[in-house]
């Protein structure tokens, strides 16, 4: 993990989407899986089964994405900026269709988490979720310009942010 304890808008973000939201996250999801009381539902989902179901598929497609990008980022995987070290532009495998395919699978997750579950607490975390990770992406493409220059800003010419 590459943030600091920091008190730059880069460091709040990055403490706010890799620890604060994941907390927020996981406790209201505890709380609904022991429970099985998620609260007030956005809309009535009776007869309408197959939105759930679509939920599942895109959270089981999402984390099988995530894992497959992360794997082929292999040494120069980081969460948030590291500025202390250099390391390899990767724009092959998923990042071949997506300069952010793991944030791009993240979002995909909070969808289908949304689908599935429900509630209005888990809209609130999806929103959350979508304002931090766009902030946090500009973040590392800015990060990503100063460390490869020319080479990354020719790779945002072929590739486009999400899809």
């Amino acid at each position: 993990m590459s943030f600091s304890r920091g008190d730059s808008a880069q460091d709040f973000v990055a403490r706010c989407f890799y620890l604060w939201l994941p907390v927020i996250d996981g406790l209201f999801l505890a709380v609904y899986g022991i429970t099985g009381k998620p609260g007030q539902l956005i809309v009535n989902l009776d007869g309408l089964e197959w939105i759930r179901w679509m939920g599942v598929a895109c959270l089981a497609i999402s984390l099988m994405w995530v894992v497959a990008s992360q794997a082929s980022m292999g040494a120069a995987w980081r969460m948030g900026v590291d500025v202390s070290t250099r390391t390899a532009l990767v724009t092959s495998g998923p990042f071949s269709v997506s300069r952010n395919p793991v944030y791009l699978g993240i979002r995909g997750t909070m969808l289908g988490q949304l689908l599935v579950v429900g509630p209005w607490p888990v809209l609130a975390i999806w929103a959350l979720s979508e304002l931090l990770v766009q902030i946090q992406v500009r973040f590392e493409e800015e990060h990503m310009v100063r460390l490869h220059a020319h080479s990354y800003v020719e790779y945002c010419s072929r590739v486009r942010r999400w899809l």
